[in-house]
């Protein structure tokens, strides 16, 4: 929509508030004091006699334990912690786990939920043209839509940090509202703009697939840097806000010379403060030319070799980074992340099995993502156990598993995810001065045991139904089995109407 101003962004932004605050007539205590500070600074907490799965290994599990949550951190973690003026949440029988990390998703497609599957891998395998028509169709108020919706379904299923690889987007106005829907829904994390993307097609239009492609893949310009700027400036401008600005490199990075990549990507991020610089890692079909990046492998090497790898690199899927790359991005404190469950058909395709655990042997951060929101479960305990079935997949990764305990196993959502996208000074344990991104779990459903350690119970019984209550950066945003403040009927009305009408936009573009 060409004539999207701010003004009118504004005013849908405070439409879609006020739509999704209905219903709260049953709101509990906690609820309703959580409702009123939302978008506030938020309020005192003390989560009474629950069980911590802390995942920081100088406390460990502790049983019966009070926290306290204060100026958005955690202030105390002890029993009989009194606070007159705070809001009291009985954890009675109940486990607080640290908030879930998703290193890679692609947050906009839950929009199209259902669209494509993996279980019809024919029909996935339209993947990039579906993608290329859906782009051209998708408002900004759709894109702010779906990047609300998709930050509640990461609050809701217990993932209060996420790295949003934002591929979609392909103008100012799209990218503007995709990151206010992605704020305003409150996760934490990183908004990862793609450098890339010009489409000038649009409903109607026959297009080649090649010039199509050629779209998707163009090359970094001034226009998206332009972009980048206009979203620092607009929406995410606080440098301590949960969600953060980051970029993701253009698709079409391979094969540039690394001069190139130093003048117009990596270098003017830095230059720009940027503290995440995520890439679809990958191993090009063929070597590039020397002095370009792809030459050597997976590129790690070219990177590193022209002081362009650092600790801001972020490195995704990456299913065919050999060892001795992995060692390098540890050795610069890089990160990385696979999206286990998405990725099991890649041995069958020969891109290699998911590489999460040869990353985090090699000392790397390392994390799991989602990430194809349209085609895959929001249930984020299913990603964190397909990321440790995953490991099965090769001798060597099943030797590795045998190493494995519970704890190791959560901890690619939890303290090594957070690491894996550059939040573990903040977030991913329970610790006194981190920041309050908690996950609160009922244990009285009858197939949750209540024997067996808290990481046995979490990672291998826990479902998104028993998640009680979530916070993030101390906001309270779940409570009782539900989200605050948010009408999931009207919202999931909202979502078929958007899919109905974009689809019937799509379905008009013609690709030869």
């Amino acid at each position: 929509m060409q004539g999207f101003t701010r003004k009118d962004f504004l005013s849908f932004s405070a439409a879609v508030t006020a739509a999704v605050s209905t219903g709260l007539g049953n709101a509990t205590g906690a609820q309703a004091a959580a409702t009123r500070q939302t978008r506030t600074t938020p309020r005192r907490y003390v989560i009474k006699g629950a069980d911590l799965l802390t995942m920081d290994p100088a406390l460990g599990e502790m049983t019966a334990t009070d926290v306290l949550i204060e100026n958005g951190r955690i202030a105390a973690i002890q029993p009989g912690i009194s606070a007159s003026d705070a809001v009291v949440v009985d954890g009675t029988g109940k486990i607080l786990m640290p908030g879930m990390n998703d290193g890679h998703r692609h947050v906009w497609e839950c929009i199209e939920a259902g669209r494509l599957v993996k279980t019809e891998p024919a029909r996935y395998g339209t993947y990039q043209s579906w993608k290329m028509k859906v782009m051209a169709c998708l408002t900004p108020e759709d894109h702010y839509m779906a990047n609300y919706i998709g930050g509640l379904q990461c609050i809701d299923s217990g993932v209060t940090g996420v790295l949003d690889y934002a591929h979609g987007q392909q103008d100012e106005a799209r990218a503007l509202a995709a990151a206010r829907g992605l704020k305003d829904s409150g996760v934490a994390g990183w908004f990862a703009y793609q450098d890339s993307h010009t489409i000038t097609y649009g409903p109607g239009d026959t297009v080649s697939l090649a010039e199509a492609a050629a779209m998707r893949e163009e090359y970094t310009t001034d226009r998206h840097w332009r972009t980048i700027e206009k979203v620092m400036s607009d929406v995410l401008s606080d440098a301590s806000a949960p969600l953060q600005m980051g970029v993701a490199m253009s698709n079409s990075s391979y094969g540039k010379p690394l001069d190139v990549i130093r003048d117009k990507e990596i270098g003017r991020a830095r230059a720009l403060g940027l503290k995440m610089i995520a890439h679809h890692a990958g191993l090009p079909s063929t070597p590039y030319p020397a002095g370009t990046y792809g030459h050597r492998g997976s590129g790690i090497l070219d990177l590193y070799e022209a002081d362009l790898l650092g600790p801001e690199y972020h490195g995704s899927h990456g299913a065919q980074i050999t060892d001795d790359e992995f060692a390098i991005m540890a050795r610069v404190g890089a990160m990385h992340c696979a999206s286990a469950v998405g990725e099991f058909p890649y041995r069958a395709a020969g891109r290699g099995l998911s590489s999460h655990w040869r990353a985090r042997r090699a000392g790397v951060a390392t994390g799991i993502g989602i990430d194809v929101g349209v085609a895959l479960t929001e249930e984020y305990f299913e990603h964190v156990r397909g990321a440790f079935w995953s490991m099965y997949l090769s001798d060597e990764g099943a030797a590795e598993a045998a190493k494995y305990k519970s704890e190791d196993v959560l901890d690619y959502a939890t303290r090594l995810g957070a690491r894996g996208i550059r939040h573990g000074d903040v977030a991913g344990a329970i610790t006194v001065g981190k920041r309050a991104d908690l996950v609160l779990l009922d244990t009285d459903r009858f197939n949750f045991p209540h024997i067996g350690g808290l990481a046995d119970r979490v990672v291998n019984f826990a479902r998104m139904s028993d998640i009680d209550s979530v916070w993030v950066a101390g906001r309270m945003l779940k409570h009782d089995g539900q989200m605050i403040g948010v009408d999931w009927t009207r919202l999931k009305q909202q979502m078929i109407d958007i899919q109905t009408r974009v689809w019937s936009q799509a379905e008009t573009i013609t690709f030869i």
